[in-house]
């Protein structure tokens, strides 16, 4: 069959000459179409006949990933697995991309093997004309090398070749993962996805059209980082409802009219961005996202982790979404009355037609003022708490008598000293890791501004300890040699449950600065918060149940919760509810091993 690709100008990827962002070349320059050996053979393995078995090295570097993931962030939710189409079904997995190279991680490391054994990525094609071992993993785990203009000096890019054999891959059932935003940035919104994706599924139609049974799927993923380059901080991992796409069923993407297949392919990319976005906390700047944490924690803050890390993020993100509605609105509201002013002269509008169509809002007047009181009064209880290094749950409690805090910090502090002993060896082991870490994230903080920097730090982070856990084993391995039987799995242990200790630890000098604090706050300041805080949740209750459609008893959302509690086996039936080896038992979701709580996350 005559790759659609190799005879189409017009409306084929090859013309597009674009680089993984979809930016058309108008330089005039020549396209760079030449590709080393290795970038050749890369590209010639998704023809082969083994196209769709998963290299060695893939294999081996998803086991080491899974690792490194689990032991960065103390919790990766993964929701949806039944949505991923198994293998030998042609499929793209379509993500946004947030976070560098982790975001490549998280989902080999979440894809289960048993529901797809390989998803091939896509990386720049420079990885493939260096040395290194980065690089030789990269080439060999069966990823697609891609150009990029930037990588060119801006000159025009050909990846026919690589496009075609994508598709012709894609074909024999394989599963490709890209990212339509096209750049990994931190912000708090998604970026607009470039048409790539749906530029691929048209020419992939086209190409087996005439294959009656063929059918591409789309996987829709969001992937939300409560905070990315923190240590044992959460990731919710969600793959959405598949989008199945056939040449019966969606002609019009490989329509011969050009505008019917533009509008098809934009239709469909704001399909693709809109499902991604749906479970995302996503938000035009970062203080709407933190008013709706605010607001989450005072309609529900008592369930803690009583609710799935899946349940918290969609009930965070209904808070964000509206008040991420209201400030739009309001803004469109005052763009609006200014053309008004403008129009009528520079008048309050009061002569103008009062058949004017208005546009329409679905907030009225009085709720979009209540509204924007709120948010800001949440911004505003939250900066008292910052100020004072408090959270939510100890004012709503109160201060306790000064003798009841002294035997607390007395309990804490002897905790904390055995806490201490028993982290010191596998803090030794550790150590090259974290000062390594911390190095380099200096290192990248000199770089520029930290919004632009900070998926790079969590990149390194996570890169360092896949380098340095093999090394500093096998070091401790050959040290003790005669008894390696013993120290090789025991050194394993010891520092995963270091972690779990130092997590304690942490925590429990948290808790201890928190009731020192309380112990020297005034009762008039503590009556003052408890005041406030008493108001605002009252005012939160009821927007919540009557404008977002909430439960009125919050208690309801724990019984919706359909997550499987880890068994903690027979560590955590001896100890209790407290400790278990797998992860901490936490109050809320949005812990992470500082000193104190990140309210700001810009």
């Amino acid at each position: 069959m005559v790759n659609p690709l190799r005879k189409r100008t017009s409306t084929g990827l090859k013309d597009q000459n674009a680089d993984t962002n979809g930016h058309s070349n108008t330089n005039g320059h020549a396209p760079i179409n030449g590709n080393n050996d290795e970038s050749q053979e890369s590209i010639a393995s998704l023809k082969g006949a083994n196209a769709n078995v998963p290299p060695p090295m893939y294999k081996a570097i998803r086991f080491f990933f899974q690792i490194c993931l689990h032991s960065f962030y103390g919790n990766v939710e993964v929701e949806g697995t039944e949505n991923i189409a198994p293998d030998n079904y042609p499929a793209i997995l379509v993500a946004n991309h947030s976070n560098s190279l982790t975001d490549a991680i998280v989902i080999l490391s979440t894809v289960p093997p048993k529901s797809r054994s390989m998803v091939r990525m896509t990386a720049k094609d420079t990885f493939w004309h260096k040395p290194g071992v980065f690089n030789y993993v990269i080439k060999n785990a069966g990823t697609i090398p891609i150009k990029r203009r930037k990588d060119y000096d801006n000159q025009k890019v050909d990846n026919g070749d690589a496009m075609s054999a994508l598709i012709d891959s894609l074909g024999t059932g394989s599963c490709v993962c890209m990212f339509p935003e096209g750049i990994s940035r931190y912000h708090p919104q998604l970026a607009p996805f470039k048409a790539g994706v749906a530029m691929i599924a048209s020419d992939t139609l086209a190409q087996f059209k005439d294959q009656p049974d063929f059918s591409l799927t789309l996987m829709t993923t969001s992937i939300n980082y409560l905070h990315r380059e923190k240590f044992r901080s959460d990731v919710l991992v969600t793959f959405h409802p598949p989008i199945v796409l056939t040449p019966q069923q969606d002609p019009k993407l490989f329509s011969s009219v050009r505008e019917e297949r533009t509008e098809a392919i934009t239709k469909l990319t704001e399909l693709l961005e809109s499902t991604v976005r749906s479970n995302l906390l996503d938000a035009d700047d970062w203080q709407t996202v933190r008013v709706g944490h605010v607001a989450r924690k005072l309609y529900a803050g008592d369930l803690g982790t009583r609710i799935s890390l899946g349940q918290y993020v969609r009930l965070t993100q209904k808070f964000v979404s509206a008040f991420g509605q209201h400030k739009q609105e309001s803004l469109k509201e005052k763009q609006d009355e200014e053309q008004r002013k403008q129009e009528n002269g520079g008048s309050d509008g009061e002569n103008s037609d009062s058949l004017e169509v208005q546009r329409p809002i679905r907030m009225n007047a009085d709720t979009a003022r209540k509204m924007g009181e709120l948010a800001a009064d949440l911004a505003e209880y939250q900066d008292q708490l910052d100020f004072y290094h408090l959270k939510d749950y100890r004012i709503k409690q109160g201060k306790p008598p000064g003798k009841v805090l002294l035997g607390k910090l007395f309990q804490r502090l002897l905790l904390a000293c055995l806490l201490s002993t028993i982290c010191i060896p596998g803090l030794i082991l550790w150590a090259p890791v974290f000062i390594a870490v911390k190095y380099q994230e200096r290192q990248i903080r000199k770089k520029g501004p930290l919004e632009d920097n900070l998926d790079e730090i969590a990149q390194y982070k996570l890169m360092i300890s896949t380098f340095f856990l093999p090394i500093i084993w096998g070091f401790w391995v050959l040290v003790t040699f005669p008894i390696a039987l013993i120290t090789g799995p025991g050194i394993v242990v010891l520092m995963w449950l270091t972690i779990r200790w130092l997590e304690d630890l942490i925590h429990n000098a948290k808790s201890m600065l928190s009731l020192l604090r309380l112990l020297f706050m005034t009762e008039d300041t503590m009556y003052s918060l408890r005041d406030c805080r008493q108001e605002l949740a009252g005012r939160v209750h009821e927007f919540a149940v009557q404008f977002l459609k909430l439960p009125e008893d919050p208690e309801e959302l724990v019984k919706e919760n359909k997550t499987k509690k880890a068994d903690s086996g027979w560590m955590g039936k001896l100890s209790g509810s407290y400790f278990s080896i797998k992860r901490r038992r936490r109050k809320d979701w949005n812990e992470v091993m500082r000193l104190h709580d990140v309210s700001h996350y810009d």
